[in-house]
C-alpha cells in the first residue's frame, strides 16, 4: 500500500516536471518544420485563400480538401 501511494503521488510530479513548452514525440522536439502538411499539396491562391489537394493537381477540376467541393485549377 506505501508503494501505491508513493506512486501516486510521486507520478503526477514527475509528469508535469517533463513538460515542455511545445510538443514531443519520444523525446524528440517538434518544430513548425516537422508540422507542415504532407499529406496535402497546398495551394495559395492570389487571393490568399488556401486549397488542399491530394495526389496529382491537373488543369481541370480536383477536389479541395479544405472547402469540401470541386474546384477549377488554371495556371497563370
Amino acid at each position: 500500500m506505501g508503494i501505491l501511494k508513493l506512486f501516486m503521488v510521486g507520478l503526477p510530479s514527475v509528469l508535469i516536471a517533463s513538460c515542455t513548452s511545445g510538443w514531443s514525440i519520444a523525446g524528440y522536439e517538434l518544430t513548425p518544420s516537422d508540422t507542415m502538411n504532407t499529406v496535402f499539396i497546398e495551394i495559395i491562391d492570389t487571393d490568399s485563400t488556401v486549397h488542399w489537394y491530394h495526389g496529382r493537381v491537373n488543369e481541370t477540376s480536383n477536389w479541395c480538401y479544405m472547402h469540401d467541393e470541386w474546384e477549377d485549377v488554371r495556371v497563370k
